[in-house]
């Protein structure tokens, strides 16, 4: 067998997400937690890295500003998402992402304020991957899945068929479940990903036909994803090629929360919803352990 074509588990705990088609790895999300060797502290909970195909660049890699989409016109071949501040030898950073080239060497840094804290309900959107019909580079080596990776953290899509995959990574302690009790989930299930960018103004675009959202879990982080098939999306220009796009995890909450809302007659405010729902479901979980305690006192 091909050298190039075998892919390696051994020391994977299974923190990956893979993309697959006929058996090919078109994408790799994996997550894990900050180093704590490595800084003096942090303030936030996830370390996330995008693998593109093998030696083989994104077609095109955007990332949402808060009002407007930035193209790199460099070759990035991978991401790395840092969900957390930090300090390290008295020096504080804020979260990173970091673009990288075929050598996963670092070319470009970008600066945010996005962590991924219990302190909020939110499925954070964190990137959609673009993936043509075809690829029709004869020059490409994929990658080949393995037996031993397990089936829940595999996505298959289908063949000869555009497809966008949005992914989304709640915090700890709080379950899709969770997450589909509250007031915003519907936003979620009707609207595409313009709803997150300020530069649409949170826009509810509905999507033209219902793509329901599926779930996995990775080290205690419940994964929204939703597969979009043969659909123009908001950003055409990346419709039917292989590309990335990241969003913007600055303002992503506030563009979805900061709104007004009608229910019957009554309006109210989503983010004043979101925090009581937010206390129901903390209380909820509060009285659980206390009960789980006291039985395992029994």
């Amino acid at each position: 067998m091909d050298a190039d074509l075998v892919f390696s588990i051994k020391n994977s705990d299974h923190n990956k997400i893979y993309v697959v088609r006929d058996n090919k790895i078109l994408f790799r999300l994996k997550i894990k937690e900050p180093d704590k060797d490595k800084y003096d502290s942090y303030d936030g909970e996830l370390d996330i890295m995008m693998d593109g195909i093998k030696n083989h660049p994104f077609d095109n890699l955007y990332f949402q500003k808060d009002n407007h989409k930035e193209k790199f016109e460099k070759s990035i071949y991978k991401v790395s998402w840092h969900g957390f501040s930090y300090n390290q030898n008295g020096n504080i950073k804020m979260p990173v992402i970091n673009l990288k080239n075929q050598k996963n060497q670092k070319d470009s840094g970008i600066r945010h304020k996005g962590k991924i804290k219990n302190d909020k309900l939110f499925p954070f959107p964190i990137c959609s991957l673009y993936i043509p019909k075809n690829f029709f580079d004869n020059s490409i080596k994929f990658q080949k899945i393995q037996n031993g990776i397990p089936k829940e953290n595999i996505i298959n899509v289908k063949k000869d068929v555009f497809s966008r995959i949005d992914f989304f990574i709640l915090p700890t302690n709080y379950s899709v479940n969770d997450f589909f009790m509250t007031s915003a989930s519907l936003l979620y299930l009707i609207s595409d990903n313009t709803l997150f960018s300020r530069e649409y103004h949170g826009e509810v675009r509905k999507l033209k036909v219902y793509h329901p959202y599926k779930s996995l879990k990775i080290i205690d982080h419940d994964i929204l994803y939703r597969i979009i098939e043969n659909e123009e999306t908001f950003l055409p220009e990346l419709d039917n090629t292989y590309s990335l796009f990241i969003h913007n995890p600055n303002n992503s909450f506030d563009v979805l929360y900061n709104r007004l809302t009608t229910i019957d007659e009554d309006r109210y405010s989503l983010r004043d919803e979101h925090d009581k729902e937010l206390e129901r479901i903390r209380n909820k979980k509060q009285l659980e352990r206390i009960r789980n305690k006291d039985k395992s006192n029994d």
